[in-house]
């Protein structure tokens, strides 16, 4: 199991836990999990195992972090700023990935974003052009019962060079398939 850590964020305390060295590649979790889902699913030993830097974030309000006000958007920027982190690759899935793709247009500080089942993509419409050139990745599974096509057109639309899979078929992919799923998300990594 990998060690606890917590982090000051706008004084407020922060868990997630990390592993490996190299590029930093942060990981948030969707409504219904947590910091330590990533680590279930191995994402976060096959990141550090092909050379990457894994974190993975209690939001505030779950896991053991604490209750905070700030938009999740912007709570990610804050972390990044509090780790002291250049522009990390970052995931996020359902809930997490609304809360990224919020991040990703109005901060540059990444550079590459995955959304896995990112949910709320209509809200962000008129903000897409900023991310039109940006290394996206998204990620569905195939009967996503909770976020539709409508979310990844979208965001295809306006972001042409995107990358699109179907991974799995449940909205929470990663734990139908979660081989595929992991070594996609490094095939991208490696890709930037």
């Amino acid at each position: 199991m990998i060690d606890d850590k917590y982090i000051d964020v706008n004084s407020k305390k922060v868990h997630y836990i990390e592993s490996g060295n190299g590029r930093p590649f942060l990981l948030f979790h969707g409504a219904r999990f947590n910091a330590r889902t990533w680590e279930e699913t191995g994402t976060i030993d096959a990141l550090s195992n092909s050379g990457f830097r894994a974190i993975s974030v209690d939001f505030p309000g779950f896991g053991k972090s604490d209750r905070s006000d700030q938009e999740l958007s912007d709570f990610i920027e804050s972390f990044i700023e509090a780790m002291k982190i250049e522009k990390p690759i970052v995931l996020g899935a359902s809930m997490g990935g609304e809360a990224v793709l919020g991040f990703s247009v109005k901060y540059d500080n990444y550079s590459g974003i995955v959304l896995v089942g990112a949910v709320g993509v209509a809200a962000y419409e008129k903000d897409l052009n900023r991310i039109s050139d940006k290394p996206f990745l998204l990620i569905w599974g195939k009967n996503d019962m909770v976020s539709s096509p409508e979310n990844y057109q979208t965001l295809m639309k306006y972001n042409k060079n995107a990358k699109f899979l179907n991974i799995g078929y449940q909205h929470a992919c990663y734990l139908d398939d979660n081989k595929t799923f992991n070594n996609e998300i490094i095939n991208f990594a490696k890709s930037l």
